[in-house]
C-alpha cells in the first residue's frame, strides 16, 4: 500500500459544514491538519462535489472556501480547530 494511502487510513477525518447562501449544506472533510480532504454540497436530495480549500489551516482559527455548485457562489466560513471533533 502506497504510504499516503497508509496515512489516509491511520487518521481520523473530520468534517466542518455550513449553510451556503442558496440552503445548500456545504460539507469538507479534513485531515488532522485541517487541510481539505475532499468538498461536497447538498440540496434538495441531490449531492454534488463542491470544490473546497483551507487558508490559515496551522492556525487555531482557519477558513474553509467552498465553490457551491448549485448556486456558484465562493462560500467562506472560519472554523475553531479545537471545536473540531473526528467524524
Amino acid at each position: 500500500m502506497p504510504q499516503n494511502q497508509v496515512n489516509q487510513a491511520l487518521m481520523k477525518p473530520r468534517r466542518v459544514q455550513t449553510k451556503c447562501e442558496c440552503q445548500a449544506t456545504l460539507v469538507a472533510t479534513l485531515d488532522d491538519q485541517c487541510h481539505v480532504l475532499g468538498g461536497a454540497a447538498r440540496q434538495s436530495g441531490a449531492e454534488e462535489n463542491a470544490p473546497a480549500h483551507s487558508i490559515g489551516a496551522h492556525l487555531d482559527r482557519f477558513d474553509v472556501a467552498w465553490l457551491c455548485p448549485f448556486c456558484g457562489r465562493n462560500t467562506l466560513r472560519t472554523f475553531y480547530a479545537g471545536a473540531i471533533t473526528a467524524a
